[in-house]
């Protein structure tokens, strides 16, 4: 697989502003970059959080590849939650929840695209291995106001320390790869 920065190549694909990153300190998009309230710089980190998730076996994994449908897939993702995700980031960026769950599928499927094509043989192992080495990149562009750790029972997506960046942090998020990494 080669190595691609995937909310970079959302944001290319999908057409939005770039997807600013968050201050590990403050909790909010670092200053100079792009406006945080745009709709897409909280779905695209939010919808990849939810493929992290649910690729942490290599089953799962293919299952959300080769599902029918992005509706199922959301469901998938982000399951009871489902609702309350796109609820939260419908507030987050002041759009209706309609709308909010269509850019969600929109996402979806542009994501499953870039790993197809990004990929010589898309299986449940490449996937989990892709997502395992975006975690702390999309981790760092998630807003905190969208209480995605919370909505899905997983308080280390909210927590700060994900999003700090520097070399400590970069040897620990090497170390929190080895350790999340499927066998």
């Amino acid at each position: 697989m080669a190595s691609i920065d995937i909310i970079e190549e959302l944001h290319k694909r999908i057409g939005s502003k770039q997807v600013p990153k968050i201050d590990p300190n403050t909790q909010a998009p670092i200053e100079n970059e792009i406006s945080s309230t745009d709709i897409r710089s909280a779905i695209i980190p939010a919808v990849l959080v939810g493929f992290y998730k649910h690729t942490r076996n290599e089953e799962d994994a293919a299952k959300l590849m080769i599902e029918e449908g992005n509706n199922a897939t959301l469901e998938n993702l982000f399951g009871d939650g489902k609702d309350k995700i796109i609820k939260s980031i419908a507030g987050y960026s002041g759009v209706s929840e309609i709308y909010a769950e269509e850019q969600m599928k929109n996402t979806v499927s542009v994501t499953k695209d870039i790993l197809i094509e990004d990929n010589k043989e898309v299986d449940g192992k490449t996937v989990s291995n892709f997502f395992t080495d975006q975690r702390s990149n999309i981790l760092k562009h998630l807003p905190a106001e969208l209480n995605l750790g919370e909505l899905m029972n997983d308080a280390s997506i909210d927590d700060r320390t994900n999003k700090m960046e520097g070399p400590m942090s970069g040897i620990m998020h090497t170390i929190e790869k080895v350790f999340s990494s499927t066998k």
